[in-house]
């Protein structure tokens, strides 16, 4: 068996520990109260569909959607009545159908999704797209059967944007005085591999840039996203006055973004979507004025568009 099917039969079975190990129970149970300081961390992460809640009618499809299905929870209470859950393991899907929280799910690969073309107006993918062993490979199949839009929300690459390291400069000193050096040696991140066994993809604005001009799409939506965990924070009030705990996510996210808008910093989740169709100009607005930047990219002049 080659390493990514492998990967994702792997990925299959982590989720079921969910029904069996009582810790897994007792925290999963937490993510259905909505009042929670945990809720409240994620809950930010589905401003997307906030913003395109004037569109009650769009359909939407959530990939890697395996804990029960919550993200396509959490879209339809946005206002959306259309939402599929997909995941590589149907375990939890399942059990979620038949308790009631969703109507059905669709057991699917990432990167051999079953679907038609543009089949669905907006496919969204929270917090998955780095667990997948070929994770390009799969978002280029969100976005083949993503009619208006394709919604990443993913951790942010901050090496993309680090400072350059001192044998750079050393080198290229060297090479504006005439002077010969040796190349300097490359220094690699240490990779960071999770408990299900896979390799943490992380995300950038220049990837999703260059995605979005091989793709000729005609726009971007990017926004930063600082978050902050504190165990024990699924058991925590989303109450500034009743929890310590709570008070400590937010101070410590407050003061993230601080840094981040004095340019001192670097958001710590990006959110981007991948616009199939450009925006109208009412949703534009929207996006705009909850502190998305939207981008309008210009157009190949070698290509002609399909009719």
């Amino acid at each position: 068996m080659l390493f990514h099917q492998n990967s994702y039969a792997q990925h299959a079975r982590h989720f079921e520990r969910d029904l069996v190990d009582e810790e897994r129970i007792k925290i999963s149970t937490t993510w259905f109260d909505e009042s929670t300081a945990d809720y409240w961390r994620h809950a930010r992460a589905y401003e997307c569909a906030e913003c395109l809640n004037r569109h009650p009618d769009a359909t939407w499809l959530t990939v890697g959607d395996g804990r029960w299905g919550l993200d396509s929870i959490r879209i339809r209470k946005k206002g959306f009545g259309s939402v599929l859950p997909t995941d590589i393991g149907g375990a939890l899907l399942e059990v979620s159908k038949q308790r009631g929280y969703i109507d059905e799910y669709s057991v699917e690969n990432a990167e051999q999704l079953s679907f038609k073309d543009q089949q669905f107006d907006y496919v969204f993918c929270k917090e998955s797209f780095h667990h997948f062993p070929r994770p390009y490979v799969a978002l280029y199949e969100m976005l083949r059967v993503a009619k208006r839009a394709t919604f990443l929300i993913e951790p942010n690459d901050t090496y993309t944007v680090g400072p350059v390291s001192s044998n750079s400069l050393r080198a290229a000193l060297n090479l504006m005085l005439g002077r010969r050096s040796a190349v300097p040696q490359l220094i690699f991140n240490p990779p960071s591999w999770e408990e299900s066994g896979n390799y943490a993809y992380t995300i950038s604005r220049r990837e999703a840039q260059k995605v979005a001009y091989g793709l000729n799409l005609p726009q971007l939506a990017i926004k930063g996203l600082n978050d902050h965990y504190v165990k024990g924070c699924e058991f925590e009030p989303a109450d500034l006055e009743r929890s310590a705990v709570f008070r400590k996510i937010v101070s410590t996210i407050q003061e993230k973004d601080r840094l981040c808008r004095e340019g001192l910093g670097n958001y710590n989740m990006l959110m981007i979507g991948f616009f199939i169709c450009p925006m109208d100009a009412e949703d534009k607005e929207i996006f705009t004025r909850r502190g998305w930047e939207v981008i309008d990219l210009p157009r190949n002049p070698h290509t002609q568009e399909l009719k």
